[in-house]
């Protein structure tokens, strides 16, 4: 192995570079180093790189990602040299009450890959063995490198409690919400609402499963939603554009006792009308945060469950990849996704391409 590795680093908000630095080396026995194959840039990646900013730097980014194990911690039990490893980005204290009930998702004290502690976008990565999942023969490195926003995504819908024959809608076709649209077909939901701004975007949805699809832009979403119910409303809703605008449909677009899970990251505050609160209140609405995603063996394993699904065909990545590029592309692609200069779902960075 080398003593070099090209790596994304970002400097400070705007200033993203491909670097020649150090290959991480194992600091813990029961680490790993993964040489990466593929790494995924997530919505959050896009405004922490471009304008956020980081919690140090520089900093390595990028935290979907999958690769090759060529080094194994002494420590290490469930992995060897060779193994196709996936793995999950937070890494808990687990000492904190949270961790202490299984519940690492709520962890008071985490790190994360690429945005607290080095991460992905490069050649090499150091990783806890407690993170890695592995990945299936038949599942490529690029969809396995999504096995993050399909593990997130499942988290969401298991927040909103779907029974079979109920009705949801998705608020927000980025990568999580096209599977989102997908999970909910696969887990009994008989109709799925897909509402975004972007007509190529909801003709995909259609093809992954979405029942009826709204172009927000173009119509009233919620009295469409409405209209479809027979003026029930939605059993549940799924927000994930983060828009305050989409956020109040959410609410405005569900029935009595239902449930809106709030998934999508927002970066302004929201005022909610008081008729939406009022329907909050009287409605006896179940308001939900979603937050990441669980590798807790029990109920599920939310990794292992998305794997199986990518694996068997029933959650479809490959039409979701729209663009796969080098490491040394970095300013650029970062910049067309934050001026949408092209229309995007997911981007790949892999660090083989030439």
């Amino acid at each position: 192995m080398p003593d070099k590795m090209r790596a994304v680093q970002l400097f400070a908000p705007g200033r993203v570079s491909c670097e020649l630095i150090d290959i991480p080396a194992i600091t813990n026995p029961k680490n790993l180093i993964i040489k990466v194959q593929a790494c995924g840039v997530c919505g959050s990646d896009i405004p922490r790189v471009m304008s956020k900013g980081a919690y140090r730097y520089p900093i390595v980014i990028g935290h979907e990602f999958a690769g090759e194990v060529v080094e194994a911690g002494p420590d290490v039990k469930t992995a060897k040299k060779g193994d196709r490893v996936t793995a999950m980005p937070l890494v808990n204290c687990k000492e904190c009450d949270f961790c202490k009930i299984g519940q690492a998702v709520a962890c008071d004290n985490y790190d994360y890959y690429g945005s607290r502690i080095d991460g992905a976008m490069a050649e090499y990565i150091e990783v806890s063995e407690e993170n890695i999942v592995h990945i299936p023969d038949s599942v490529s490195y690029y969809e396995a490198a999504m096995a993050d926003p399909v593990s997130v995504a499942l988290h969401a819908v298991r927040k909103a409690n779907v029974e079979a024959g109920q009705t949801v809608v998705v608020f927000g076709l980025g990568a999580i919400g096209f599977i989102a649209v997908q999970w909910l077909k696969n887990l009994g939901c008989h109709k799925v609402i897909a509402v975004d701004i972007i007509d190529e975007k909801l003709e995909l949805a259609e093809k992954l499963g979405a029942d009826l699809c709204l172009n927000g832009a173009k119509c009233d979403a919620v009295k469409s939603i409405m209209e479809y119910t027979d003026g029930r409303g939605a059993d549940a809703a799924i927000e994930l554009a983060g828009s305050t605008f989409t956020q109040v449909q959410a609410i405005d677009s569900v029935r009595k006792l239902g449930t809106v899970v709030f998934c999508g990251i927002a970066y302004n505050d929201l005022m909610l009308p008081n008729k939406t609160l009022g329907k909050i209140l009287r409605g006896e609405l179940n308001i939900k945060g979603s937050w990441n995603s669980s590798i807790a063996p029990l109920p599920i394993n939310e990794w292992k469950s998305a794997l199986m699904f990518v694996e068997t065909g029933k959650i479809k990545l490959k039409d979701l990849i729209t663009h796969v590029v080098r490491l040394e592309d970095c300013q650029d692609a970062f910049e067309m996704m934050y001026h949408k200069k092209e229309m995007f779902t997911k981007v790949i960075f892999d660090p083989n391409k030439k």
